[in-house]
């Protein structure tokens, strides 16, 4: 079948796609503004991305639904995901076993009444009402066990063996006797919309109301009303100390935010209600992020969902936005308010990091490599290349250049430069110096020196940046540039930046990141002493050579050259000796005993 020919006769309508494979099969439902552009965008020659591209390998046929408007066909293609689960459509996490628990709250026949149940489930397929997703099943398990205390919920099943004085729960008092008739269906009611209250946020507000209800029961003298009210006082308040506060205001909203690596993106939901952190849910792709896949997200995620927050929030702007608003009642928006970009930031941050465990990179330098780029205000930071000088009174100067990919040193990139003689001992040229030729070797073609860096970081403050923002600009480069500044232990205390009306940062505000620029500092530090200790080595055992007469400065190099040591040197047979130009006979005489009478 020619699937093209067939696309370009579709209508310039709205509606919904179906794909079929060679067995008939649903594989993929969509939807479209307009059904001819964005079918036969499938199957014209261009781009697509693996995912898509495995789809059009594998649809046989197609079908199509025309709707009056693209709500319409929003909802329409909801319904038919919803119904088939089609394999290329996006799959949610919330199977047995996969995913987060919910709360599932529902009635029960228990005796003559359908009493309120709670059980832990990861699938949404009974009635009630479902609450979460949770963090986890003990966070779960906990809260049903606290809301069972305080409202004295049936523990037996509608099977369980009970006498006329009911079940064990209840003779001791564990339970307020459902299966006996002692609750009526208007208390019944009145437990199962509490319940739903707390679930939703407002344990504070029940706190409340059963405070005061145990004080008028009190002064009205009604003493086990009033005991009872205590009981479900000291459940609420466990409740509402293990729910955690995130925001002052009572928010009431979903946060959406999304991560992602070379091969695979996450959609993380932090979920507030009344403002506290109820649940959250992540599901992670294996394929780039788009807007088109965070819209279907959305699309599948709020069709199954049954209490709408007030508010959900986005990091950006999208084209669809205005469509999925008129589904969902207005409520899909970016943040304006700083707590509401704060509550993003937490769910972007959970993104990445479940990102990190997916792929089974929790290692300390994929976590602080983001940390570090967060806290320096610099985003998609990998590889770091930091610089530091070492000489003495201008002698020897030499350039470390250590580099960290992803938070990890990466020794086979790192490099020695050794800088020449200049006027004075000014650190800030030496830096400009080393920098210059490194950059200047990477913009030749020379591989040894690619890639360039993500970022450069100086040993050292202001000076030191603008000397590498220097060599930066002349090499026609634009890289970002950080400095670390010492205390007087010559510890790393502060990041200076580029801009001058930006302050220091310390780094006593963040412990991880302390730590880490610590260890940078180190071993920079480390790599460029050693460098320079090796070469003052050489230049005192040199200098043991100038010492015999007749061995000038570059005598003793090309010496140390051949023979590497002056031990060797010492050791070396005469005729050795001699193959070293401009070293004669007579010469190499003279330089055995030489060294032999120093020794």
């Amino acid at each position: 079948m020619d699937l093209l020919k067939k696309a370009l006769e579709l209508p310039e309508k709205p509606g919904v796609y179906i794909m079929h494979n060679a067995e008939g099969r649903i594989i993929y439902v969509g939807k479209a503004k307009i059904l001819k552009n964005r079918v036969t965008s499938y199957f014209r020659n261009g781009e697509h991305t693996p995912k898509t591209a495995k789809l059009v390998s594998e649809v046989a046929d197609f079908d199509v639904i025309i709707c009056e408007s693209e709500l319409d066909a929003l909802l329409t293609e909801c319904s038919l995901i919803r119904h088939h689960s089609p394999f290329y459509n996006i799959k949610l996490k919330e199977g047995k076993g996969s995913g987060y628990p919910y709360i599932h709250l529902y009635k029960e026949k228990i005796g003559n009444i359908e009493a309120p149940m709670l059980e832990m489930s990861f699938q949404k397929t009974g009635n009630g009402k479902y609450f979460g997703p949770f963090i986890s099943r003990f966070n779960a398990k906990n809260l049903i066990n606290l809301l069972s205390a305080a409202f004295k919920l049936p523990k037996c099943g509608k099977n369980s063996a009970r006498t006329d004085k009911g079940c064990i729960e209840k003779q001791i008092d564990r339970c307020a006797g459902w299966c006996v008739g002692d609750v009526s269906e208007e208390e019944r009611d009145a437990v199962y919309e509490d319940i739903v209250s707390v679930m939703s946020g407002n344990a504070d507000e029940l706190y409340n109301r059963t405070k005061k209800e145990m004080e008028a029961a009190a002064e009205k003298l009604e003493f086990e009303r009033a005991a009872q009210m205590r009981d479900r006082l000291r459940s609420l308040s466990l409740i509402t100390e293990k729910q955690r506060p995130m925001v002052s205001q009572k928010r009431n909203a979903d946060y959406i935010a999304c991560g992602e690596t070379d091969g695979h993106c996450a959609v993380f939901m932090l979920r507030i209600r009344n403002g506290y952190v109820i649940g959250e849910n992540c599901n992670i792709f294996s394929e780039k992020m788009s807007s088109d896949l965070l819209r279907e997200y959305i699309e599948r995620f709020y069709t199954e969902e049954t209490q709408l927050p007030t508010k959900i929030y986005l990091e950006q702007k999208h084209d669809w936005m205005t469509l999925i608003n008129e589904w969902l009642g207005g409520i899909v928006t970016t943040a304006s308010f700083d707590s509401d970009k704060t509550l993003l930031s937490v769910s972007k941050k959970n993104a990445e990091e479940r990102l990190l465990q997916f792929e089974g990179r929790t290692k300390k330098g994929q976590r602080i490599q983001r940390l570090f780029n967060q806290f320096i205000g610099i985003d998609n930071v990998r590889r770091t290349e930091i610089y530091d000088i070492s000489h003495i009174a201008g002698e020897e100067v030499v350039c470390g250049m250590v580099v960290c990919v992803d938070g990890n040193f990466e020794k086979k990139s790192y490099k020695r430069l050794k800088i020449g003689k200049m006027e004075g001992f000014d650190d800030t040229a030496y830096m400009y110096e080393a920098i210059s030729r490194r950059l200047a070797r990477f913009c030749d073609g020379d591989e040894k020196f690619a890639p360039a860096p993500d970022l450069i970081v100086c040993d050292g403050g202001s000076g030191q940046i603008n000397a590498a923002l220097r060599a930066i600009s002349d090499n026609g480069l634009s890289i970002p540039v950080v400095g670390f500044k010492k205390d007087s232990k010559h510890r790393t205390k502060a990041i200076a930046f580029s801009d001058p009306f930006m302050p220091d940062k310390q780094l006593s505000s963040d412990r991880e990141v302390f730590a880490f620029c610590g260890r940078l500092q180190e071993e920079v530090h480390r790599y460029a002493i050693e460098y320079h200790r090796n070469l003052r080595d050489k230049l005192t055992q040199q200098s043991r050579l100038t010492q015999v007469e007749g061995i000038g400065k570059a005598k003793a190099k090309d010496l140390f050259l051949r023979f590497k040591s002056v031990e060797n040197v010492a050791n070396a047979t005469v005729e050795e000796l001699c193959e070293v130009k401009g070293i004669s006979p007579v010469l190499a005489e003279r330089i055995k005993a030489e060294l032999a009478n120093n020794e």
